[in-house]
C-alpha cells in the first residue's frame, strides 16, 4: 500500500507538536496584529517554527496590553549568511520547548476582529496519514483538493434556546443565494457547502526535513453576510446530494405568495405616503404662534399654506403614477376596471373591495387653480395619471404658484394630503385628504396586513408622528386592501424581496443567537464515492465574528494631518484637482442655493416667531441652468479638498453638539492633547 492509499487526518500545525502540547488534536486559529502578517508568518516558520504558538488566537479587547507575539518582529531585517542561519536554527531546536499558552479562560469568549481593526486570522493545520507516527500526507492535486469550511453553531431547532446543545450548520450556496443548512450528526461535508481555499506553507523540522502546513484566511469581514442568511433545520447528507446531482429531478416548486409584490407596493407608494403625512402634520403644527407679539398676518399664513399644497400635489402626482404602474403590472384586471363607474361584476371579491376603496377615497387640498379640476376619487386620478407620465418624468421645475400655468403639469388635482389655513394665530393648520378615511377604518379598510401584526412588531412608543393621536402606520390598511387583490403566483418574475425584509425575517428567527462559529479543514478526493467521503478535521475553538463597530474591537491607528496654514493666504496655495460634474438641473439648484445664507436655512426650519420662509422668484421654482439662446448648460466645478475637509470637521463638531440632547455623547466624543511648537506659519 502506498502513502496515498492511507486514511488521512487533520492535526494541529506540526511545529506545535514539539513537547507537551494541548494543540495536536485539531487545527488552530493564528492571530496577527499587523498588515505584514504574511511576512511575519513566513519569517517565523523559516527561523523558529514552534514560535507560532505565540500566535494562537486568544480573547482580547482594545483595553488589554499587547500580546507577546505583537512585540516581536520575526522578519530578519539584517541579512545573514546561510551557515549562520543554519546554526541559529539548530540552536533553537536544541533549546527547551517553549511552554504552551494556557487554555482559554472559560469566562471569556474568543472574538475575531476585522482587518479594519488591524487583525488577521488564519486557520492552520497539518494533513497526515492516519498511521503511527502521523507522517505528512502529500496532496496529489487534480482530483484531490483541500479547503476549509465555516460552520455556524445553533440549536437543532434553528432558534436560540437556553441550555440546549448546539449543532453545526453548513454554509450552502445555491445560485446567487445562500443558506445555513443543518449538518448530519457525523459532521460530514454538506452537499453544496462553500469551501474556502487553503494554501501551503513550507518549513523545516528539527532534522532539516521539509514540511508543509496548510493555512487559510478566516473571512471575518463577511460577518454581516453570514448572519443575514436563512437557517434550514432539515439535514441533507452528502450522498443524497451526490445522487441528486447525478439524477436531477424536477426543480422544486416555488410556493405561491404575494410577499414580494406587497413589499414593492409598500416601499414605492405607501411608505412615501406615510412620510408625506408626517411632514404635513409637522408643517401644520408650525402655524401655532407661541408668542403674543407675532407679526405674521392672515395673508402670510394663507401663502404658506398655498406653498405647502403645491408641494403636496407635486409629490402626490408622482406617488399616484407609481401606484398606477404597480397596478398595471400586478393587478391588471383591477387596473382595467378603473374606467368603470360602478363595481364591475367580472372582478372577484377582493378586487371589488379594492375598487370600492379606490372609488371611496376623495382628495384633499383647496380648490385647484384656474384651468385645472379636482378628481372626484382616487380611482379617477389613477385612471388618467398615465396620460401625464412622460411630462411628469421630464419636468425640471417644482409645482408652485409661479409655474402652475406650465403645460407640463397635469390638469387634474388629487392631493394625498391637503392643508387648510388656520383660523387664528393660536391654532395650527388642519389637514384633510384620503389618508383620514384609511386611518379611520371601516369597510373596506377595516383589516390589517395578512397575517396581522402582533404587539411585538409594532412600535407604539415613542411615536414617529408629530400628533400622537394619529397612528400613521394604519395606512398599511391601504396596502392590505390592494395586496388581497393580488393573484397568487410563485413571483418568479417580479422585483425581489428587499434585503431589509429578508434580514428582518432571519433576525426574528435567530433572535438571541450567540453568533458562534467553528472551522473545519477538509480533504476531498473527487474520484471517491460515498464509501470514502471527504475527511473533515475536528472543529476549532468556538469563536464569534466581531462587527465593524464592536465596542471591544482594537483600534487601527489612523493619522490625518489637516492643513496647517488655514489663513486665506495659506489655503489659496492648495490646488483644486477634484472636479464635480453637474447636470443642468443640479447646476440650477446649486446656483439658487448660493443665494442663501446659513441663517436663511436655519430660519426656514425654526417655528414661529423665528420662522422665515425662503422665497423663490416667480417662475424660478426649479429648473436648470440656461445660456444664450436658451441653451441648457451643465457645470464642472473644481474644489479644494483641504477646505472641504475643514468644513466637514467643523460641521461634524456642530452636529455632535446639537444632537447631544438626545444621545448624551459629548464626554466620549473627542480627546485632544496639546502639541507644542506646531505652528501654522513658519
Amino acid at each position: 500500500m502506498n502513502a496515498l492509499a492511507h486514511k488521512v487526518t487533520w492535526q494541529a500545525p506540526r511545529p506545535l507538536w514539539r513537547g507537551t502540547t494541548p494543540f495536536q488534536a485539531r487545527p488552530q486559529l493564528l492571530r496577527f496584529a499587523s498588515d505584514d502578517f504574511m511576512e511575519q508568518l513566513l519569517a517565523t516558520l523559516a527561523e523558529e517554527p514552534a514560535r507560532i504558538s505565540d500566535r494562537i488566537a486568544r480573547p482580547e479587547t482594545w483595553r488589554d496590553p499587547p500580546m507577546p507575539g505583537d512585540l516581536l518582529d520575526s522578519v530578519i531585517r539584517v541579512p545573514l549568511p546561510a551557515p549562520m542561519k543554519e546554526a541559529k536554527r539548530k540552536r533553537f531546536w536544541r533549546s527547551a520547548p517553549a511552554a504552551p499558552p494556557p487554555p482559554l479562560p472559560v469566562n471569556k469568549e474568543l472574538k475575531l476582529y476585522q482587518p479594519a481593526h488591524l487583525r488577521y486570522y488564519l486557520v492552520a493545520g497539518t494533513l497526515a496519514c492516519q498511521i503511527p507516527g502521523l507522517p505528512e500526507r502529500a496532496v496529489a492535486g487534480g482530483h484531490e483538493t483541500v479547503g476549509f469550511v465555516m460552520r455556524r453553531m445553533l440549536p437543532a431547532s434553528g432558534r436560540a434556546e437556553a441550555n440546549v446543545p448546539l449543532v453545526e450548520y453548513a454554509y450552502v450556496r445555491e445560485g446567487a443565494d445562500a443558506r445555513w443548512q443543518r449538518v448530519e450528526a457525523d459532521a460530514g461535508l454538506a452537499p453544496g457547502e462553500e469551501q474556502l481555499p487553503l494554501f501551503p506553507l513550507q518549513h523545516r523540522d528539527e532534522e532539516g526535513a521539509p514540511r508543509t502546513i496548510w493555512a487559510g484566511m478566516i473571512p471575518v469581514a463577511r460577518r454581516e453576510e453570514y448572519l443575514g442568511k436563512s437557517v434550514v433545520t432539515a439535514p441533507v447528507s452528502l450522498a443524497a446530494g451526490q445522487m441528486a446531482a447525478l439524477k436531477p429531478g424536477a426543480p422544486a416548486t416555488r410556493p405561491n405568495t404575494t410577499i414580494a409584490r406587497t413589499a414593492q407596493l409598500r416601499i414605492e407608494v405607501v411608505e412615501p405616503w406615510k412620510a408625506l403625512v408626517r411632514a404635513a402634520l409637522k408643517g401644520a403644527d408650525e402655524f401655532i404662534t407661541r408668542t403674543p407679539d407675532s407679526k405674521e398676518t392672515a395673508p402670510d399664513r394663507a401663502e404658506r399654506v398655498s406653498d405647502y399644497n403645491y408641494q403636496y400635489q407635486h409629490q402626490s402626482w408622482l406617488l399616484l403614477l407609481d401606484l398606477r404602474k404597480w397596478m398595471d403590472l400586478h393587478v391588471p384586471r383591477l387596473s382595467a376596471a378603473l374606467s368603470a363607474t360602478t363595481v364591475p361584476a367580472t372582478l372577484n371579491a377582493a378586487e371589488q373591495a379594492a375598487w370600492r376603496g379606490l372609488n371611496t377615497l376623495a382628495p384633499g387640498g383647496p380648490t385647484p387653480p384656474a384651468g385645472k379640476t379636482k378628481a372626484a376619487s382616487m380611482r379617477v386620478a389613477l385612471l388618467h395619471i398615465r396620460e401625464f407620465e412622460d411630462k411628469l418624468e421630464a419636468v425640471t421645475t417644482h409645482y408652485a404658484d409661479g409655474t402652475k400655468a406650465n403645460a407640463d403639469w397635469p390638469n387634474l388635482h388629487f392631493q394625498l394630503v391637503g392643508m387648510v389655513p388656520p383660523g387664528s394665530t393660536a391654532a395650527g393648520a388642519t389637514l384633510d385628504g384620503p389618508y383620514k378615511v384609511v386611518l379611520a377604518g371601516g369597510d373596506p379598510f377595516s383589516a390589517a396586513l395578512d397575517p396581522p401584526a402582533n404587539d411585538e412588531t409594532v412600535i407604539t412608543e415613542p411615536s414617529d408622528s408629530p400628533d400622537v393621536n394619529i397612528d400613521i402606520e394604519k395606512l398599511d390598511r391601504f396596502t392590505a386592501l390592494l395586496a388581497r387583490a393580488l393573484p397568487q403566483s410563485d413571483e418568479a418574475n417580479v422585483q425581489p424581496i428587499p434585503h431589509a425584509m429578508k434580514l428582518r425575517d432571519v433576525m426574528i428567527k435567530t433572535a438571541g443567537d450567540q453568533g458562534l462559529f467553528i472551522v473545519r479543514m477538509v480533504h476531498m478526493n473527487a474520484d471517491c464515492g460515498p464509501l470514502h467521503p471527504p475527511t473533515l478535521s475536528k472543529g476549532t475553538e468556538q469563536f464569534k465574528l466581531a462587527s465593524f463597530f464592536d465596542p471591544d474591537a482594537p483600534v487601527r491607528p489612523i493619522t490625518i494631518t489637516l492643513p496647517t496654514d488655514t489663513s486665506p493666504a495659506g489655503l489659496r496655495k492648495h490646488g483644486r484637482g477634484t472636479a464635480f460634474v453637474m447636470s443642468d438641473l443640479l447646476c440650477g439648484q446649486v446656483q439658487r442655493a448660493k443665494g442663501f445664507g446659513f441663517i436663511d436655512l436655519v430660519l426656514q426650519v425654526l417655528p414661529w416667531p423665528f420662522h422665515k420662509s425662503i422665497k423663490m422668484k416667480k417662475g424660478a421654482e426649479g429648473g436648470g441652468c440656461k445660456g444664450g439662446s436658451n441653451v441648457d448648460i451643465g457645470m464642472i466645478c473644481s474644489l479644494s479638498i483641504p477646505i472641504i475637509t475643514l468644513c466637514a470637521l467643523i460641521l461634524l463638531i456642530c452636529i455632535v453638539l446639537l444632537l447631544d440632547f438626545i444621545f448624551r455623547w459629548v464626554p466620549w466624543f473627542i480627546a485632544c492633547f496639546p502639541l507644542p511648537r506646531l505652528k501654522g506659519k513658519p
